[in-house]
């Protein structure tokens, strides 16, 4: 079975589910049922992309469908599973793209963002963490219930120094703006955690 990079690169390059959610309409006072349904034709989408894309996997190893897979798993629903709001699947594709091909750095940026996104939730769990939600006058605020008191070791620190070289490997590889200024937030995020300690 052939398959088509392009088609794999359109897959990789899709909208966000907050793209999608807005280009349909679905943040203008719609009932929660109306929300419901875009927002699960959007997840059903990705999980047919994901399909199709594992299907590949059964007859090309190849770094660009590891990323595309990858890709998509960061699209998927954090609801789903612990494994999918962690960002296991997200990893797991990373890491198999950049085994095959260590020079692409977008798949180096996507692993980082997976690892900032850890610590954002405080480290990792087999369980689905507390979360609290606030609105105020401006935003909306979420408390995420953490056990870093309770460990000997930070994992949020040590998920942000994760992220922080996988970011600098896809900086040396294209030192992109957009990476350049990543970089520098999650510094902030570091510093602000050494603070903290």
């Amino acid at each position: 079975m052939d398959y088509a990079k392009a088609l794999l690169k359109s897959f990789a390059e899709m909208e966000s589910w907050k793209g999608y959610l807005t280009r349909n309409g679905a943040f203008n006072n719609v009932s929660q049922e109306v929300w419901r349904h875009i927002e699960q034709k959007y997840f059903r989408i990705v999980k047919q992309r994901i399909a199709y894309c594992r299907k590949l996997l059964t007859e090309h190893d190849d770094a660009c469908i590891y990323y595309t897979l990858a890709e998509l798993y960061d699209r998927g629903n954090l609801d789903d599973s612990v494994a999918h709001l962690y960002k296991r699947p997200v990893r797991y594709y990373c890491i198999k793209a950049i085994r095959k091909n260590p020079a692409y750095a977008p798949t180096w940026a996507l692993l980082s963002e997976a690892y900032i996104w850890i610590a954002a939730l405080g480290g990792e769990s087999k369980e689905m963490p507390r979360m609290d939600a606030s609105v105020d006058e401006q935003d909306i605020i979420v408390d995420i219930e953490s056990q870093k008191s309770s460990r000997r070791h930070n994992p949020t620190l040590f998920f942000t120094e994760r992220a922080i070289k996988c970011l600098k490997k896809a900086i040396a590889i294209d030192p992109q703006r957009e990476y350049l200024y990543r970089l520098k937030e999650f510094y902030g995020l570091k510093a602000e955690e050494l603070e903290e300690k």
